[in-house]
């Protein structure tokens, strides 16, 4: 069986956040341009690669972004609590999910350097143990700092639905330490939150 035919199976949902006001980067990150489309456009073709499961939360200019995803086969989720923090988009985009998904990979509008590899890796860890929660750390040795892309399973559901603030799913995170299965991505933490970030990834294409 293929990858992509377990994943179907297993009923596995991406969720790509994307509501925030990228107020530090001083435009829309979802919008900046990355060897030819925008960042958003990059990381919808990216989770479609691996399941068409796939749900888009938007919150800050929402219409104008959903313009850009139009012609996707996403799910798009409007969070009007965005301004509240990321915990608010988790918990739109998992409330969202219909209920025959087993599990929801999370990851971010702004994580520019994950591959379809990458978050096939990660769902491949997730089929070894269905009923773990996989996350991505920067170095295996030092797995104090994890996050996205993260997948959790059902289980944990009702409680990212009830997640609020700007931490996103930390708390989760750290409630279930003794769930965790930690991936070593270290592409995972490059992200774009200012102008020098920014001037780093064009500079690199």
């Amino acid at each position: 069986m293929s990858t992509e035919q377990a994943i179907i199976n297993k009923k596995l949902s991406i969720i790509i956040l994307a509501a925030g006001a990228s107020s530090r980067l001083g435009q829309a990150k979802q919008l900046v341009n990355l060897n030819g489309q925008s960042l958003l456009e990059r990381q919808c073709n990216l989770a479609l690669s691996l399941t068409e499961n796939t749900y888009c939360v938007l919150g800050g200019d929402a219409n104008k972004h959903k313009q850009v995803i139009g012609g996707k086969p996403i799910n798009v989720v409007v969070n009007d609590y965005w301004q509240q923090g990321m915990a608010t988009s988790i918990a739109a985009g998992v409330k969202a999910l219909p209920s025959h998904i087993d599990a929801v990979m999370i990851i971010l509008v702004d994580q520019w350097q994950l591959t379809p590899e990458h978050i096939e890796r990660v769902a491949k860890l997730w089929l070894q143990s269905p009923e773990m929660i996989i996350a991505t750390s920067h170095n295996a040795s030092n797995a104090k700092k994890i996050g996205p892309p993260v997948i959790f399973p059902k289980r944990v559901f009702s409680q990212l639905i009830e997640l609020k603030g700007d931490s996103g799913a930390k708390s989760i995170l750290a409630k279930y330490r003794e769930w965790l299965n930690i991936i070593e991505i270290p592409e995972a933490f490059v992200d774009l939150d200012t102008p020098e970030q920014l001037a780093v990834m064009r500079a690199s294409v």
